[in-house]
Order: C-alpha cells, then structure tokens, then sequence
C-alpha cells in the first residue's frame, strides 16, 4: 500500500522504509499522501457518493412583483480570488437554463438552480453563477414563468402601470462572483464502490486544469447517497439599484450584486408574526405585501455600528422566516432583529440566539411557546442521506429555527428623504446609504433601520427613502416562541431622526453624525448631503485612461462606462464629452492593490432624443487589472458600436 501511494502522490523521491509502517507510526507526509490519494480517487468515483444541490432564496422590496435570474451554468473553486480566466474551476453547464423567481423564492422558500452536481469532497471559497443576460433570446424556463427577459424585474410604477424591465447584469460573461466556505464531505466510500459501474457522470479536465463534469447522475443507485444542499441568497433590498437616465426620466433596474452562498447543514434562521390589525391600507399594490422587512444585524468589526446580513419580507398573514442564518458549530450564534417599514415604529429586538446546528431538538411554531431547546444532542443535520430515491424536488425546510413568539407593531406616520451629492462630495458607484437609529442605553451603537443603493448616474436615490417618524419598540429575547416585552422611547437622534453614512465595498465606512429628521411641513422630501467615502485601509488609488471609439460618431450622445468586480458595482464614469467623436475619459480613485482590484468594463450608450428606444449595452473580455499597478489604460477594446 505504501508504494502505491508514493506512486500515486508523485513524492519525487523515495520514501524511507519507517514512513511506511501503517498505524500509529504512520508520518504525517504519509497520511497527507493518503488523504490526497483519496481525494483523487473520490474524484474518480464521483465524489465518493456525495452529491450536490444549488437551490435560490431572495429577499426583495415590496414594490416589486417579479425578480427573475435565469442561470446556465454554476461554479465552484477552492480560491476566493480566482478570475474567470485562472484555473481550479469546478464547471457544470446546466443542459437547459434554469430561471427563478426571487419574489416567489422568499421568506424560506427556495427554488432549484441546480441539482446532482457530482462536487468532488473538499473545501470551496468561491461560487460563481453564469447568468443568461436580459439581451439574448429569451429561454424557455423564463418564458414558462411569464417573463420578457431572461433577467427582469417588474414593479407597479406611480400611474399603477407594470413595468416589465430588463434586469441589466454587469459584464454577465464575466460572472457573478460570491465569496464563501462550504465543503462538500466524504460520502459513503463503499456504496459507491458498488456502483460505480452504473454512474453516468463523466469528468475532463482542461489544460488550465479547469474540471467540466456534467449535470446528470444516477440518483436512486445501490448504495447511500450523501446529499448537500447549498444556497444562494440574493438580498434586493441592496443588490437592486433603481435609476434614471437621458434626461427624460428613461427607468432601468440594475444588479450590483453582494450575494452569499450558504450550507443549509450548518444554518439555522429567525421566525415570528407581527399582528397587522392596527396597520389599515398598508399594503404594497405591486405585491400583495405590507411594506415591512426584518433584518439580523451583527456588530461591525470596528464596533462603531451595525451592519446588515440579511433581511426577509414580512408576508400578508404577519409571518416571516429569516433564514438561512450562518450558525456557530460549537457556541449560540447572537443577531439583532430590526422590523422596519415606514409606516410603523420600528422594532429592534436584541440577542436572539440560534443554538449551534446540529443540537438544537428546538419544534418551534409560530407565535407559541411549545419549543424546547437542549445544547447536548447529537448532529443530526449534516447532511441528507437517501437510499434509492431522488430528493431534488423536495422542497426545503428550513431547520434550525428559533421564533421571537408574536408581536403587536404600532402604527406611525412617515416621511421621505433623499441625497445629493456635490462632484467634491460624489460617492462612489456602487455605494449605499443607510439611514441609523440608536437605542438610549449608554453602551448602544447604531443599527441600520432602512437603506438604499444610490442611483450610480445621478448621485442620489432613484426613489427617496420613506422613514418612519415614530418612536423605537425595543426588547430582548429571551427563549424561543416566549413573550418579548417592548420598551417604546425615542431614539439617541430623537423622534423620527435619523444619522445617514454611506457605506461600499473595498471603502471604509461613512462617517455617522450627519442628521436628517421629519420635516415641519406635510408631504416635505428631506434632502441632506452624505459625507463622501475615503478608501479602505491597505487599498491604494488607482486610476484608469479608458479611450472610447465610437464605431458611428453621432449614433449615441450619451452613456457610462461602469467598473465591476464579480458581478458588483465599483465605479462608473460619464462618456458623453467622447461618444460624438472619440476620446480618452479618466476614472480616478478607483481601489487599487487588492486581490479584487480586478476589474471588467460595461459600457451604455443611448441618444437623447430615445433614450429606452436606442439604449445599447456592450461587454469587454479583457479586464482591467489594478491589483498591483497604480494605473491601467483599455484603448484597444472601447470601441462603441
């Protein structure tokens, strides 16, 4: 057995004698020789029996009825930085497109990206889902589900007209990239010893060392099926940037997207109802939903405010699901819950504690008290073990639940505020600004009670913000489904008032203390001017020369050119002073020196005179590379057609 393994590792010189001895004095280079030899081998075997699931949840604002995404491949990498071009991808071309729906994927129901991917066992950093652009011919898993775009999002405008329009991705052939850590574990070596011979997975490996299996297996084979189920959630409430363009009032939806990939073995989630009885006429028209969210908030690393992880709508009977939430392994896992919406006084309730996953024997429902939770069980939660059936269609449960029992909100009247930004001032692209609130305690930090991404063009919001005016309810979990008792006060800021800061990746976060409060006069928008973003600590500022040739000088008079990463928002630029006859536009203090400094480019360009009828988008392959250059030019690949 020894000499194979050496065979097999490829050591490169001899093993001594001693190091082949088995047991106890087997050497560590000889059992990490043995696990990468398994490893390989499980690769062979179709990862040793274990098998793959890629389901969707989303959390999206009430005003929107549809929010589609259709994708046609998925892929994993054990790198959190790896480009699309480096190798190490994991490639599975799904055989037809698949399209969800994140509206109807909520609040703990998941729709199917992908299922029976035969990941080899290991650790993953890196996701990255491979959409099918707005642009191209519609597919037919969109097309079933009523849509005109392969990606769209549709709302009920001002006049109750529903607007069906293209979600734009940006460069969609580059990907949408999402940091994570999942593994996939060892199944069951034997089972899939015997039935190897009857899988109908297939593997190749690229010279760039890229593995392209495909998406078909033999579910239901002899022996146990170790199944893990990932999921990918797509918070709207961030990722879907509202904005105008062309002067007239031309409206498009953008995806700046800040999704996370999560193990639901190792998850757990957030339940409760909310009694609407005293909320009249506070229902969304587009929906059929109240104009409620609830957020699980953690303490920023520098401890000066909350941030968001994740949010989940409130449903039409006052219940919601927040889930998944990432669960600690050995200890209680600690959020805040913000309940938020302008037409209530918010409600922030304290430590809620999901038990480590895997120990919790909780049977939580909704509003009650008959859950139980002991800390001293046994995992049973790791994954999903089927004998001789498919569990793809399932739907999925969401386990690991705690419920903060039910709560009554009071109604309160609202405001809307909004930005503006001077060009000494301007935010970058890609920013969203959080409008906080602070508890009256001596030791509490602010939390973020709404936000909103900022129209990238015109450096505000596309829809002002609606805040509520009303006091703070406030309180602290206690077990779950007991009763919660609220506390009403103002907040630190006062009644209705609020501190606003900007916040973007790879930027340090905005500085708070800038007040924006109701205003004296009824119907009154609220305009205050944020404080502008410095880079994070350890980025450097790097600029970009981008010469633009347009293909037909005149056909377009307007446009921007946008800087993303992974799918995500960083800078944009204006193209309007090159578009007539060609030039050379600068992108200044862009962040520079980071393993994410790399960055593709999208352009729009439209005419005036039609702004919607004449929009073109177009994508560069070749990415801007800052990751250790202080600047960076694109002249050859600009051009505008």
């Amino acid at each position: 057995m020894g000499l194979r393994v050496a065979s097999l590792c490829n050591l490169g010189h001899d093993l001594p004698l001693e190091g082949v001895r088995t047991g106890t004095g087997m050497t560590r280079s000889i059992r990490s020789c043995l696990a990468t030899s398994f490893l390989a081998l499980c690769v062979a075997l179709a990862g040793c029996s274990s098998r793959t699931n890629l389901s969707a949840i989303g959390n999206t604002p009430s005003q929107y009825s549809h929010m589609y995404i259709t994708a046609q491949a998925v892929w994993f990498n054990a790198s959190a930085t790896a480009t699309p071009s480096d190798g190490g991808w994991v490639q599975f071309p799904l055989s037809t497109p698949v399209t969800v729906d994140l509206v109807a994927d909520s609040a703990g129901n998941f729709g199917w990206l992908a299922t029976d991917l035969n990941l080899a066992p290991g650790s993953y950093s890196q996701v990255m889902l491979i959409p099918v652009d707005s642009s191209t011919p519609l597919t037919l898993s969109a097309q079933t589900l009523g849509a005109l775009y392969n990606c769209e999002a549709d709302y009920v405008d001002s006049s109750g007209t529903t607007q069906q329009l293209p979600l734009e991705l940006l460069n969609p052939n580059a990907g949408i990239a999402i940091q994570t850590g999942v593994s996939v574990p060892l199944g069951d070596v034997g089972g899939e010893l015997g039935a190897a011979s009857t899988a109908s997975t297939t593997a190749t490996t690229t010279a760039t060392t890229t593995t392209t299996p495909t998406t078909t297996s033999t579910p239901g084979s002899s022996g146990t099926t170790t199944t893990v189920n990932f999921a990918l959630s797509v918070d709207g409430a961030r990722d879907l940037i509202p904005f105008t363009y062309g002067g007239s009032g031309a409206a498009g939806v953008m995806l700046s997207s800040h999704a996370s990939v999560y193990d639901l073995s190792v998850s757990g989630g957030i339940q409760g109802t909310l009694t609407l009885t005293n909320l009249t006429g506070y229902t969304n028209l587009t929906s059929g939903l109240p104009d409620l969210q609830v957020s699980a908030e953690l303490l920023s690393a520098d401890g000066t405010r909350h941030y968001v992880v994740t949010s989940t709508p409130v449903s039409s009977d006052g219940t919601f699901t927040l889930y998944p939430l990432v669960a600690n392994s050995s200890n209680i896992t600690y959020y805040d819950l913000v309940i938020h919406g302008a037409g209530i006084a918010t409600i922030i309730i304290k430590q809620v504690q999901i038990p480590p996953f895997g120990t919790s024997s909780s049977t939580s429902t909704l509003g009650t008290s008959t859950s139980t939770s002991t800390l001293t069980s046994t995992s049973t939660l790791t994954s999903t073990t089927t004998t001789g059936t498919d569990d793809n269609l399932t739907p999925i449960t969401p386990t690991n639940l705690v419920s903060i029992g039910t709560l009554i909100p009071r109604a309160a009247t609202a405001y809307s505020a909004n930005i503006t930004q001077p060009a000494a001032s301007a935010l970058p692209a890609g920013a969203e600004v959080a409008f906080y609130e602070t508890l009256t305690a001596s030791s509490e930090v602010p939390y973020v009670i709404e936000a909103s991404p900022i129209d990238p063009f015109n450096q505000d919001l596309a829809n002002p913000q609606l805040l509520s005016a009303g006091t703070v309810d406030s309180g602290t979990y206690v077990s779950s489904g007991a009763t919660i008792t609220v506390a009403s006060a103002p907040a630190k800021e006062g009644t209705g008032t609020y501190q606003v800061a900007a916040t973007a990746p790879m930027y340090a976060d905005g500085m708070l203390g800038i007040p924006v409060t109701a205003p004296t006069t009824s119907g009154t928008t609220q305009v205050v001017t944020v404080a502008g973003l410095s880079l994070a600590s350890g980025t450097a500022s790097a600029s970009l020369a981008a010469t633009v040739s347009p293909a037909t000088p005149g056909k377009y008079n307007q446009g921007e050119l946008l800087l993303s990463n992974g799918g995500q928002l960083v800078a944009s630029a204006s193209l309007n002073t090159v578009l007539a006859s060609g030039g050379t536009v600068q992108v200044t203090g862009i962040p520079g020196s980071t393993a994410t400094s790399l960055y593709y480019l999208t352009v729009r360009a439209w005419n005036s005179s039609n702004p919607s009828g004449t929009l073109s988008r177009q994508f560069y392959s070749t990415p801007v590379d800052l990751r250790s250059a202080a600047s960076a030019s694109a002249s050859a690949q600009l051009t505008v057609n």
